[in-house]
């Protein structure tokens, strides 16, 4: 028959368009919104311990009312593997459904563990093709992965998401902990140092773990972040906490929104400073085949409050402001500058700015920059604040 070649043709384009060879219905699978990696046992068999936390569709599409026991709106399961493929397929028994991992929001990895090294956790997300690497990666400080993935959370149901909205707050409001995602963290760790931000269960994680932990107005335990760990060849070398973790994020030009105080006449941290724009230049000058870096940083800020007795309408008062603001960001740079050089990683990305300053220099020195060459690096700071605004008084109510 004449017809024969085109109902082939019609036939073949039927089974092409008949969907996703690997497709499944949404209700087919556990949406599995974070996952957390601990150390597993002594033997070879149970090197990793694995925790995934599964999303309950119907909780949080407000399901189960009139009078019926309330789910909570997650779920967690635990497995042991030698490898962590091994672990989630022994999890996946556990679950109703196939594990779905693209909408991961978060991964967790005991403080325990990055200790030992994350170098070959990273394989399996990097390799398997259901990972999206655009999730955050934080280390939990002095507890384990698993019970921070069972701490319930009030305000935003699902315990994943509240952590992402912390990292996310605590970088745009504040500017002390940079998050990191998968991705940038695969990317580097083989290539230089990197900074990944911790968390910490504060409370009893047991209790963390009950419904009554979010049934009171202040909850009795709950996560914050904290600190930011130095990773050096894929290892947790030490914590930069506080003003060091803010100076992380100054030199790396990430800083948005932040508060600073300063002193005033004999009273401690009387001012506040509200940064509303920062920029940051890294510049790299090539002397006797070493080279220099030059960071200036250029930022603006308005008073936020002010507890000490000083008329901020007189010039000579909003520039001795901006001397002391300009020390007091100095300080935090130079101290995380120190901490750095002294833990022989270059978290900052120096090297990028060497290698685009002298190519032929890079090459040379490429292979010992970080052990030898960073640590002895000589590095300028030079900080330009301006107070633009003093809100709508400019004297104070103490006298």
């Amino acid at each position: 028959m004449k017809h024969k070649p085109y109902m082939f043709v019609l036939a073949l384009s039927l089974i092409c368009l008949s969907g996703c060879w690997d497709s499944a219905e949404l209700q087919d699978l556990s949406i599995v919104s974070g996952i957390g990696i601990d150390k597993g046992g002594d033997s070879v068999d149970d090197r990793y311990r694995t925790t995934v936390q599964i999303i309950n569709p119907s909780q949080i599409a407000g399901g189960q009312q009139g009078g019926k026991v309330q789910a909570t709106p997650v779920t967690t399961y635990s497995a042991t593997g030698s490898t962590l493929k091994e672990a989630f397929h022994k999890v996946s028994l556990k679950a109703p459904n196939e594990l779905f991992f693209p909408h991961i929001q978060i991964m967790i990895i005991s403080e325990e563990l990055a200790k030992e090294g994350i170098l070959d956790l990273l394989d399996l997300i990097e390799r398997d093709a259901y990972f999206r690497e655009l999730f955050p990666i934080v280390i939990v400080r002095d507890n384990t992965a698993e019970n921070a993935l069972k701490i319930s959370t009030s305000l935003i149901p699902i315990p994943t998401a509240k952590m992402v909205a912390s990292l996310e707050s605590s970088e745009i409001i504040w500017g002390e902990y940079l998050p990191v995602r998968a991705d940038e963290v695969i990317a580097k760790l083989n290539n230089g140092s990197l900074t990944i931000p911790g968390i910490q269960i504060n409370g009893s994680a047991e209790k963390g773990n009950a419904g009554t932990n979010i049934q009171q107005i202040s909850p009795e335990t709950f996560i914050e972040t904290r600190g930011l760990a130095i990773m050096k060849e894929g290892k947790l070398d030490k914590w930069l906490e506080k003003d060091a973790a803010h100076g992380v994020t100054w030199i790396k030009n990430k800083l948005n929104r932040t508060t600073m105080t300063l002193d005033c006449q004999k009273q401690k941290e009387a001012i506040g400073i509200e940064i509303i724009s920062s920029k940051t230049n890294i510049k790299v000058r090539i002397k006797n085949q070493t080279p220099i870096l030059n960071v200036s940083i250029q930022t603006e800020g308005a008073v936020s409050e002010n507890l000490c007795s000083i008329d901020l309408s007189k010039n000579k008062t909003i520039e001795e402001l901006e001397k002391k603001l300009n020390e007091e960001i100095k300080e935090e740079i130079i101290s995380t500058l120190k901490v750095a050089q002294e833990e022989k990683s270059d978290i900052f990305g120096f090297s990028e700015y060497v290698n685009i300053a002298d190519k032929q220099l890079w090459k040379e020195i490429e292979d010992k920059w970080e052990d030898e060459i960073f640590p002895e690096t000589e590095i300028n700071v030079s900080v330009q604040s301006i107070i633009r605004r003093t809100g709508m008084s400019t004297k104070s109510y103490i006298k």
